[in-house]
């Protein structure tokens, strides 16, 4: 099959037929490869040309896994084009709780306790929704027929479940077993509880691509989602709610737990803790059966739930936790891998060789197809996630265009922890303004975290206010816990309004992920390095790390430096979305000047690259005489 017979465009662009070609060859031939190429070069749409080829060819199905929710509705945009020259089956496939129905009409379940409630829902021939799923086979087979063949969007299938009062999630499970292409969200893949949702165990993995977007993030994910995290409130949560819930075995056995735990942990001052040792100490003189038999009360009381459903209120969230950390602690026994520590407020069980259960995940399927925009040094991302470097393709994928992006490092100003003071946020506060006031497009300013952006806000506004009054332009401010529809109501605003201002986080919703092609954002800065502060887990994934061979300064790069230039990249990255684009990046911090930092940056940051200690009048003059020399052009 010639790409071109698929390919929903007029023409390839540069790099892009080499790109498709490279997957199709690697699906084609079972390998794993590695595509790298830049923000904007378009690398959904030839993957998904490469691998479709080769997939019609051979008989192949797809999944195509994103690290958010908003990135899989991009894949399904893109699929909806390529239907229009080559009809296939695709769906995508998003959590329970995404779907649900009952918990839109009921009182606010959390997604912490969403699991627990729906199982108990369900088991109990409570949900209405479920339980019609099974007489209304005709139309629900009509339904699967039309979400697969026209690769429509959750929000279609949750009007129609509603229309049909069905579970919009069995739907979308029984449209799995109808697809060729996937696509879904990291969770479904590379989660091995959730895994046999997405392939049964019937499934032939010889049978099935795996493409894997954004996948610089897949460490920091599959580290993430094997921790379990136990803060010391909670326990103290947990014995209150199980007073009010008039549970008195529960709330004397949790108290006395606490108790042992106290004293355990007064005495031992090391981060890292020894398990056996643990659980001795908070079963004191009880049998050991009496840690699993509390682990299974809290895990699984239905008194808990009866009472919650009849009154009407949120399921106790401290309760469900804490029977799941004691449950993976007491899974986890045989495990060396999984290491127990502990920070001054909290214990925290994780796995400290993510890069294992991304190979567990991973391995057996046909081709393994990973995507990103940023894996430089490639060797060592291999490494970090287990995968050998000499049986694996690796593909930079080239374009002869040139962006004519100008890179600014201002190394009068840092956010190194010891530095963070009101005189230097308000400095930063200047420099921001300075270009805001000399740049008429749009800009996003992306801090490390959320607590930087908040110090910051207030001089910035005041900043503008002060030297453009005449000019006001639209802020929008990300906040931490957005929703969906509150994203997109950001963006819309953000895009209609020219000239906004957007204040973001690096790592969070709008700086991977969200594009700004065209005139959408005319300047990037991003302010400071996000460095991940230190912690008993990072300490924990340092000690195996050093034990498998990585020396220190490797470790180092993998665990913190890397992980933060990548976000810094990609904030960097999102308005550089097509040929042609005309824009600044700046970066606020002396860090980013280091020689070494500069050589881990994507070409086109280097391309057209000045550094040095700037006031604000020069930051203003770099911003105009660029935007000023870019129109003459």
């Amino acid at each position: 099959m010639h790409l071109e017979d698929i390919f929903p465009y007029p023409d390839f662009r540069p790099g892009q037929k080499e790109l498709a070609n490279a997957v199709y060859s690697a699906c084609k031939n079972g390998n794993t490869f590695v595509a790298e190429a830049m923000s904007g070069f378009g690398k959904t749409a030839a993957v998904l040309a490469g691998s479709m080829s080769a997939a019609a060819e051979d008989g192949l199905d797809i999944i195509y896994a994103c690290r958010t929710k908003r990135q899989v509705f991009r894949v399904l945009e893109e699929l909806g084009r390529f239907s229009e020259r080559f009809p296939v089956r695709a769906t995508s496939l998003f959590s329970k709780f995404d779907y649900c129905l009952l918990r839109q009409k009921s009182f606010g379940i959390t997604p912490e306790t969403f699991k627990w409630y729906c199982s108990f829902q369900t088991s109990n021939n409570l949900c209405s929704y479920f339980l019609n799923v099974a007489f209304n086979h005709d139309k629900i087979a009509k339904l699967v027929d039309d979400q697969t063949g026209n690769s429509r969007p959750i929000s279609e299938l949750l009007r129609k479940g509603t229309e049909l009062h069905v579970c919009p999630y069995e739907v979308a499970r029984l449209s799995l077993a109808r697809s060729k292409v996937v696509v879904t969200t990291y969770h479904y893949l590379l989660d091995k509880n959730s895994r046999q949702i997405l392939i049964p165990g019937d499934k032939a993995l010889g049978k099935i691509v795996a493409v894997v977007d954004e996948a610089h993030k897949v460490r920091d994910f599959v580290s993430g989602n094997s921790t379990t995290t136990l803060p010391f409130s909670e326990i103290k949560s947990c014995i209150e709610d199980a007073r009010n819930l008039y549970l008195p075995r529960i709330c004397s056995a949790i108290s006395e737990l606490n108790d042992r735990l106290v004293q355990f942990c007064s005495k031992n001052d090391h981060w890292l803790i020894k398990k056996e040792a643990f659980l001795n100490a908070i079963t004191g003189n009880y049998p050991k059966d009496w840690l699993s038999d509390l682990v299974f009360e809290l895990s699984t009381n239905s008194g808990v739930a009866w009472y919650s459903v009849a009154t009407n209120r949120n399921l106790p969230g401290s309760i469900i936790n804490l029977g799941s950390f004691l449950s993976a602690l007491l899974s986890s026994l045989d495990s060396d891998d999984m290491a127990l520590v502990k920070s001054d407020s909290a214990l925290f069980l994780t796995d400290t060789r993510p890069s294992r259960r991304f190979l567990e995940a991973t391995t057996g399927f046909r081709s393994l197809v990973l995507l990103s925009a940023t894996i430089n040094p490639s060797s060592l991302f291999l490494r970090s996630i287990g995968l050998d470097g000499s049986s694996t393709i690796v593909h930079s994928a080239t374009t002869d265009y040139k962006f004519r992006v100008r890179t600014v490092i201002d190394c009068s100003v840092t956010t190194r922890f010891k530095m963070r003071t009101p005189e230097m946020y308000s400095k930063i506060a200047r420099k921001i303004a300075s270009v805001c006031s000399s740049t008429p497009g749009a800009i996003g300013v992306f801090f490390p975290s959320y607590s930087l952006l908040e110090a910051v806000r207030g001089p910035v506004v005041s900043e503008i206010e002060r030297a453009t009054p005449a000019k006001a332009r639209t802020i929008l401010v990300e906040r931490p816990g957005l929703t969906n529809q509150d994203s997109e109501d950001m963006m819309t605003a953000f895009k209609s309004n020219h000239g906004s201002l957007l204040l973001a986080v690096q790592g969070g919703r709008f700086s991977e992920g969200e594009d700004f092609p065209g005139d959408g954002m005319d300047v990037s800065m991003v302010v400071g390095l996000s460095l991940p502060p230190p912690s008993p887990k990072m300490y924990a994934e340092y000690r195996q790390l050093e034990a498998n061979h990585f020396d220190k300064h490797q470790a180092y790069m993998v665990l913190s430096l890397l992980p933060a230039l990548r976000k810094a990249f990609q904030c960097a990255g999102r308005h550089v979305r097509n040929p042609g684009k005309v824009g600044m990046v700046f970066f606020l911090d002396s860090r980013f000047a280091a020689q070494g930092i500069i050589e881990l940056m994507p070409s086109w940051l280097r391309d057209d690259l000045v550094k040095g200690e700037y006031d604000i009048d020069t930051i203003g003059s770099i911003t105009r005489e660029f935007f000023l020399a870019a129109r003459v052009q």
